[in-house]
């Protein structure tokens, strides 16, 4: 998988990584990681990664430096998206909605049609 650094901390090689499927973020450290380059990865960077699942949470197994600093604004981006209150669709001038409902029995044919049984 393919993703973008959003947060690390090199002191203690932990770091958070947006990932392109857009599904939860992965959570890389060096307990899952053995091979990380020396130089830890910084906010931006763009990473390749194998991804695990343990106990509902994304973990990094191995990680390389494919871009460094590939797009440093992603994080703040993210969190101000997050903060938008903002309607996905525009509902102000839509049509009257009328709800379903199911009825146990069966309704008649329409006036003028007779009802066929077992075909066409």
């Amino acid at each position: 998988m393919i993703g973008v650094i959003l947060w690390s901390d090199p002191s203690t090689e932990k770091a958070v990584i947006w990932c392109e499927d857009q599904g939860d973020l992965a959570f890389l450290s060096r307990d899952n990681c053995s091979a990380l380059p020396d130089d830890f990865f910084d906010v931006g960077d763009m990473v390749e990664f194998d991804v695990f699942a343990e106990r509902n949470m994304r973990k990094v197994s191995r990680a390389n430096l494919l871009r460094q600093t590939h797009d440093t604004s992603l994080p703040d981006s993210l969190r101000r998206i997050g903060r938008e209150k903002r309607a996905l669709v525009d509902v102000t001038d839509s049509a009257e909605i009328i709800p379903f409902r199911l009825h146990s029995r069966r309704r008649s044919a329409p006036a003028g049609m007779s009802r066929q049984v077992g075909g066409i």
